[in-house]
C-alpha cells in the first residue's frame, strides 16, 4: 500500500533530466541527412532503448560516456522503418521526413482519421500518400515526389512541420508564408546539420514613418496594417555536415509537471534547473504569468536547441485564462499540466484550437477529460 500525504510546502532545487523527445528528433534528422551525430547528455531509459532498437537497421547507435553516437547506415537492410504511432515525437515532421527520405514507412496503430488528414496534406504538395495493405500496421508509400512544391497561399502554422519534413527528406528548397512566427526546435537544430532556416516578417514596412507606426500601436495595439505574415525559407539542397554534435536541454514534459505541482502548493520557493527558455518551450510559463504567477528565469548556458536556464516559481493564486493553442506542437506536450493548473484556478479557463486531438484513437479530448 502507498500512502500519499499532501505537502505543506515545496522548496529547494530540482534538475530536469535530458529531453528524450529531442534525442529522437536529433537521431531521425541524423539518419535522414546521413550525418554522424553525437547527442548528449543521454540516459539508458526504457523509451530511449526502444527507439534505438527500432532504428538499428537504419543507424548504428552506440554509447560513449554520457553521449549516444548515431552513425547512419548508407544502405539500410530493412524494407521499411517501423514505428508505433504513440511513440513518435514531433509526429508530423518525423513521419513526413522519413517518407520524403525513404519513400515508405510502417506505422502501427495509426488512426484512420489521422491517415486521412495526412493524405489531404500530401495532396497540397502535389504528391500522393498510399496505404498499401489497408490494415494495421499500415505501410505508407509516398508517390509523385517529383511533383513536390510549396504552397502558393498562406498556410496554417500547424502544417509547417509537414512541409519541412517532406522538403528535407527530398533535399529540396522550401519557401512558404504563415500567419504566425515559426517557433520550433527545428530552427535551432537544422543549422547544426548545415541546413539554412530563415524567418522574415512581411508585415513591417521598412520605409514607414516610425511616428505613424507608434500612433497606430497606441490606438489599435497593432504594429502593422492587415494580418501578420511571415516568410519561412529553408534550403535543404546543400550537402549536409558529415559530423556534428548536439547537446540537449531538460525534458519539457517533466519540467511542466514539476512546475504544475509547485503551483498547487503555494508555500515555499522552488528552482527548476536545466529548463529550455526558448519560445517553443515557454507556452506553459506564459500561461502561468497570465494567470498571475510570479516566475523568474535565469539563463545559464546554450545548447543545440537554444538557451537553457533556471525557472524560479514563487507565490501564485492562479485565475482562469483563455488560451489559443497554436501552433499545436508548442502546447501538445504541456497541455496536461496546463489543464491541471486550470482545474485548481479561480474562474474558468478556455483552451481553443484543440480539434486536431479528435483525430487520435482513443479521442484525444476524451483522454484529457
Amino acid at each position: 500500500m502507498l500512502t500519499i500525504t499532501r505537502a505543506k510546502e515545496i522548496k529547494g532545487k530540482v534538475a530536469v533530466p535530458h529531453n528524450q523527445d529531442l534525442f529522437f528528433l536529433g537521431a531521425i534528422v541524423a539518419i535522414a541527412s546521413g550525418c554522424r551525430t553525437s547527442i548528449s547528455p543521454t540516459a539508458d531509459s526504457p523509451r530511449t532503448k526502444a527507439w534505438i532498437d527500432a532504428l538499428k537497421t537504419y543507424a548504428s547507435i552506440t554509447r560513449e560516456a554520457e553521449a549516444n553516437i548515431v552513425e547512419p547506415i548508407e544502405k539500410p537492410s530493412a524494407d521499411a522503418l517501423s514505428l508505433f504511432y504513440d511513440d513518435i515525437p514531433y509526429r508530423d515532421f518525423t513521419v513526413f521526413l522519413l517518407l520524403g527520405r525513404f519513400g515508405t514507412l510502417i506505422i502501427d496503430s495509426l488512426p484512420t482519421r489521422r491517415l486521412d488528414q495526412w493524405r489531404g496534406f500530401i495532396e497540397k504538395t502535389g504528391c500522393k500518400l498510399r496505404d498499401k495493405d489497408g490494415s494495421q500496421p499500415r505501410r505508407l508509400i509516398l508517390e509523385g515526389s517529383n511533383n513536390f512544391h510549396g504552397s502558393d497561399t498562406v498556410i496554417d502554422i500547424d502544417e509547417l512541420h509537414c512541409f519541412f519534413g517532406l522538403a528535407m527528406g527530398m533535399r529540396k528548397p522550401l519557401e512558404c508564408i504563415t500567419e504566425s512566427p515559426f517557433m520550433s526546435p527545428l530552427r535551432h537544430l537544422l543549422p547544426s546539420f548545415g541546413f539554412e532556416c530563415k524567418v522574415q516578417s512581411l508585415s513591417q514596412k521598412k520605409k514607414e514613418d516610425p511616428l505613424l507606426r507608434r500612433m497606430r500601436f497606441i490606438t489599435t495595439g497593432k504594429k502593422s496594417e492587415g494580418p501578420l505574415q511571415f516568410k519561412v525559407t529553408a534550403d535543404f539542397t546543400k550537402t549536409p555536415a558529415q559530423q556534428t554534435q548536439l547537446t540537449l536541454p531538460g525534458d519539457h514534459i517533466f519540467s511542466s509537471l514539476v512546475i504544475a505541482a509547485k503551483c498547487l502548493i503555494p508555500r515555499g520557493s522552488l528552482i527548476v534547473e536545466n529548463v529550455s527558455l526558448e519560445t517553443w518551450n515557454t507556452a506553459f510559463l506564459q500561461l502561468l504569468k497570465n494567470m498571475g504567477a510570479v516566475i523568474g528565469t535565469q539563463e545559464t548556458h546554450q545548447c543545440s536547441f537554444g538557451s537553457v536556464g533556471n525557472v524560479i516559481i514563487q507565490k501564485i493564486s492562479p485565475f482562469g485564462r483563455k488560451v489559443d493553442c497554436k501552433p499545436r506542437f508548442q502546447f501538445a506536450a504541456q497541455l496536461p499540466a496546463m489543464l491541471v493548473v486550470a482545474a485548481f484556478s479561480q474562474g474558468q479557463s478556455v483552451f481553443r484550437n484543440l480539434e486536431d486531438l479528435r483525430n487520435d484513437e482513443p479521442d484525444g479530448i476524451e483522454r484529457l477529460n
